[in-house]
């Protein structure tokens, strides 16, 4: 059985399934509902799981569609991006910088195991383990940033206003806001190179 990818449309939002194959990334794609093309690469891509404790994730070691590149193509490994993304709380303006790996994301309180605990003035809608945010390094891409929900029982979330359901893994882009209950955060790639003002 071939394995289907979700993506999600940049200019409608629509969420759309294509197979997955080798060279997709390089390939131009045109939304059905609002008929616009764009390259695969600006489309969000939304894994889906494949069983019941398992989410897919493309893989240096499985994802060969970046291993046969022409010389036309070496431009794009220096547009990888290796910087860390942080979250920024919106209200507070508070930064918390994330890892390589698993990041859980939750409430402050004693008995948390989250990594990055944020606190909500009292308010226990947000769990104290909610979301995970994990980084990987993935080959020809650099780090790429998945959000997912922790557990499956957990106040509504959201990425950029679409819910975010228990096992999807949405890729973060620069600029998306999680709202999280009581609280909405930025995720940010910061610009090594930029102007501090």
């Amino acid at each position: 059985m071939d394995d289907l990818l979700k993506i999600k449309c940049p200019y409608c939002g629509a969420v759309l399934s294509v197979k997955s194959q080798a060279g997709i990334e390089s390939k131009n794609v045109t939304c059905p509902i609002c008929k616009q093309k764009s390259r695969f690469s600006d489309f969000k891509v939304i894994f889906e799981k494949q069983n019941e404790e398992a989410t897919q994730y493309p893989d240096s070691e499985t994802d060969n569609s970046y291993n046969n590149r022409s010389e036309k193509n070496s431009q794009y490994y220096q547009e990888i991006n290796f910087t860390l993304g942080q979250l920024k709380v919106i209200s507070s303006g508070r930064s918390f910088q994330l890892r390589i790996g698993k990041n859980i994301i939750g409430r402050q309180a004693q008995q948390s195991k989250a990594d990055i605990q944020i606190p909500t003035e009292g308010s226990k809608r947000m769990s104290r383990e909610h979301l995970i945010i994990e980084l990987k390094k993935v080959q020809g891409k650099g780090i790429v940033h998945y959000a997912s929900l922790y557990k499956q029982n957990v106040n509504e979330t959201f990425v950029n206003n679409v819910p975010l359901e228990y096992g999807d893994c949405i890729v973060l882009n620069h600029g998306d806001v999680i709202n999280l209950p009581d609280i909405k955060v930025k995720f940010e790639i910061p610009d090594e190179e930029g102007t501090e003002i």
